[in-house]
């Protein structure tokens, strides 16, 4: 679906629609904070993660009913829905923010030619104070996949000029931070507009960025040829960073806590009209991108996406069970990503559409209609998937490049990293060969590391976990010195579904690289690992899922993922002994699917008598097909010399379903005989329960009839016990 949204944007630049006289070429995101639940802007589906939102910081909030941030005084269009409010702080930095990922990798290449990007927004300031006379930044534009820690693209600043607000436009790779000052300045407590224009253009140090602070009304929604003159820009002249020489280009936008304030009416556009509605105008419902089909295993959950256009559209998205004879509005579905629960076999050919409605002329549109089409998953059964000890006696298939030697099998796991040098694999950071019987991962100095391994043979199925089975990944490791630690970081884990979406990594290279790993469609899991020989937070586990699909960059942001919270239980492990240089650790990694949208992860951690844990439930994604690992240290200086893994095991196993009270619902007499007896009652899929009677109730031994094992919330089963003239039944659950 995101590769879908990737290929029209494409198309709309590369013919030439974002022309002079273009209106509404392609408005790519707007916000209007419709729905949101109150709470912290991005934590969840109810707080806006599903429309871009993540990053997240309490410093930022929403509050279901506040209202909008009126900008019709400016000539701007009316606003529905609520607003965000930032929390002043005397600390701004890129943790204190929210960042909003308006666009996937390569919707904005510039290496393929020149284009326009528009931003504009509603702000308000609380405190002329609480802003300094130096400036400080407000919002920041990076790259589509980076994290907020390297300068990419746009700031906007803002300082204070003897109780005024004076705004300020510069590139991020600008010598000095040098910024370009609008003239016209702003008070405390009133309402102002933003629009920038990001102007990329093919080549080195010649894109250009303009700023307009209440542009004139009257200019709202004109074509490219009669755009305003900008009140500030900041272009070729000025060294611009690293932004024209990646074809990522921009996708994300942070929007900063410092001072207090309030923002709203967020959009992102081709062109000055996409990001310029005027009062008064109504544009009527409709649809710039319908949702697209979709065909994958059962069990998994689905993503559609449509972009609207109108006058403050609202959307709801609504489901048919009966090929498009009667749909049904799914409840709470009412941003522009709808992402839905694991679905089931059963619901294969469910449709999906979404409606646009536009209040201000009362005009629907309806996105074309996307279809799930459904496979039917295999289990995998019960025993050890992978157990690779990585040594050439045990397996003759292992060659001088021995972790990514080829065939595949129970023993010979697949791994692959960045080759930085030619100089052999001892230099790539990621060794087997010569080891003694061990896989050697040497961290990048100043530099991130990847090392992906694959338990599963290329293209083939990944691991199934049917409800009640588990996946257990057990890596021991050992670090062998810290000469060159300077502080901690973390080392980041995954258990990721390459299978479902994602394209497999195949060879040594960029593509296996700190920051990348083909990430786009992977699903999975990530434990976060604070590292070092002494733990510098109070909580050093995390557990994370997967939620920006669409990014390249696998496991380098943790904005591209949902937080479950960190642990062990209690925390206090700030300045605690860590992980000791030269000692041996067993880590266990566990992914227990309990019911069909929810799964248990634990972590634990032991050796040098230590015993880490810390477990979580997700019923939001409940991932349980997985292909791959892959370990990130984020540095040499930030984690260890080098880490030794003497062997590397997955396995599938039983696991425990917590079974919640139930209710027999119904026992029926039945016609083949006068004590033939259907029982029905109610069930988790995946439980295995005992039927079982005896023919007192005061007194004797219950006898097992049957043991059934539930694939629904009901389960029937029929007892023909013969000659008995009266049974009394029970049903117990086996967890």
């Amino acid at each position: 679906m995101k590769q879908h949204r990737i290929r029209f944007l494409h198309s709309l630049i590369l013919t030439g629609v974002i022309s002079a006289g273009s209106v509404h070429a392609s408005l790519v995101r707007t916000e209007q904070f419709v729905n949101y639940s109150t709470g912290t802007l991005g934590l969840d589906s109810a707080h806006g993660s599903l429309n871009g939102w993540n990053a997240t910081s309490p410093l930022i909030t929403l509050t279901n009913g506040s209202g909008s941030l009126s900008g019709t005084s400016l000539g701007f269009v009316a606003s529905a829905g609520d607003r965000a409010f930032l929390r002043f702080t005397n600390a701004p930095a890129a943790g204190a923010g929210a960042r909003n990922q308006f666009a996937p990798n390569l919707t904005f290449n510039p290496t393929l030619g020149n284009t326009n990007v528009y931003y504009s927004f509603l702000y308000k300031f609380q405190d002329a104070t609480q802003i300094p006379t130096a400036g400080e930044f407000i919002a920041q534009v990076f790259h589509a996949n980076s994290g907020t820690g390297t300068a990419q693209h746009w700031a906007l600043q803002a300082k204070n000029v003897a109780g005024q607000i004076q705004l300020g436009i510069s590139k991020a790779g600008a010598p000095n931070n040098a910024t370009n000052w609008a003239s016209t300045t702003v008070s405390a407590n009133n309402v102002f507009l933003v629009v920038v224009r990001q102007q990329l253009i093919t080549g080195i140090q010649n894109d250009i960025y303009d700023l307009w602070v209440n542009p004139p009304p009257q200019t709202f929604s004109t074509n490219e040829l009669n755009v305003p003159t900008p009140d500030a820009s900041v272009g070729a002249l000025t060294t611009d960073g690293s932004e024209s020489t990646s074809g990522t280009g921009p996708g994300r936008i942070l929007f900063y806590a410092g001072p207090g304030a309030e923002f709203d009416e967020f959009r992102v556009g081709t062109t000055w009209a996409d990001v310029t509605p005027y009062f008064g105008q109504c544009l009527s419902a409709g649809i710039a991108v319908s949702p697209a089909s979709v065909t994958n295993s059962a069990e998994l959950n689905n993503t559609f996406i449509v972009t609207e256009i109108g006058t403050s559209p609202t959307i709801q998205w609504q489901r048919s069970t009966n090929n498009g004879t009667t749909w049904f509005d799914i409840p709470g579905a009412n941003v522009s990503i709808y992402t839905t629960p694991n679905l089931a076999l059963s619901e294969n050919g469910s449709k999906y559409r979404a409606i646009v409605n536009v209040a201000c002329d009362n005009s629907y549109a309806t996105s074309a209609v996307a279809t799930v089409t459904l496979t039917t998953p295999t289990p995998t059964a019960t025993g050890t998937v992978m157990f690779d000890k990585f040594d050439n006696i045990v397996d003759p298939n292992i060659g001088d490049a021995s972790r990514n030697d080829t065939p595949f099998s129970g023993t010979n796991s697949l791994w692959y990293t960045f080759l930085a040098t030619a100089s052999g694999e001892a230099d790539s950071g990621l060794a087997v060969f010569g080891q003694g019987g061990n896989m050697v991962g040497t961290p990048q100095s100043g530099a991130s590391s990847l090392w992906l391994g694959y338990y599963t043979d290329t293209n083939q199925p990944p691991v199934h976990l049917a409800v009640g089975k588990a996946l257990k990944i057990t890596l021991p490791f050992t670090p062998s010195g810290y000469a060159s630690h300077t502080n901690n970081s973390s080392v980041r884990i995954g258990l990721l579904d390459y299978f479902d979406g994602g394209v497999r990594i195949l060879a040594d290279g960029a593509a296996a690289g700190g920051s990348r790993g083909n990430g786009a469609g992977v699903r999975g899991y990530m434990f976060n690992l604070d590292f070092g020989p002494t733990f510098s937070v109070n909580s050093p586990l995390q557990w994370l899922a997967r939620n920006i699909l669409s990014d390249d960059n696998l496991l380098g942001s943790i904005a591209d993922f949902d937080s479950f919270g960190s642990g062990p239980a209690g925390g206090g492990f700030n300045g605690a002994p860590a992980f000791h240089a030269g000692t041996s650790y067993v880590m266990e990694l566990t992914v227990a699917r309990t019911d069909v949208n929810t799964v248990d992860l634990t972590a634990s951690i032991t050796g040098g008598g230590t015993n880490w844990t810390h477990s979580v439930t997700d019923t939001n994604y409940a991932y349980h097909r997985f292909d791959a690992i892959a370990l990130r240290p984020n540095s040499l200086e930030t984690s260890a010399d080098s880490i030794t893994f003497p062997d590397f095991k997955v396995e599938v196993l039983n696991a425990t379903i917590p079974v919640t009270p139930f209710n027999i619902t119904g026992i029926q007499a039945l016609s083949a005989g006068p004590s033939s007896v259907r029982i029905t009652w109610n069930s988790i899929s995946g439980v295995n329960y005992q039927i079982q009677s005896r023919n007192s109730l005061s007194s004797g031994s219950w006898a097992t009839n049957a043991t059934v094992q539930a694939t629904g919330a009901s389960t029937s089963y029929t007892n023909s016990p013969g000659g008995a003239s009266a049974l009394f039944y029970r049903v117990v659950a086996t967890p």
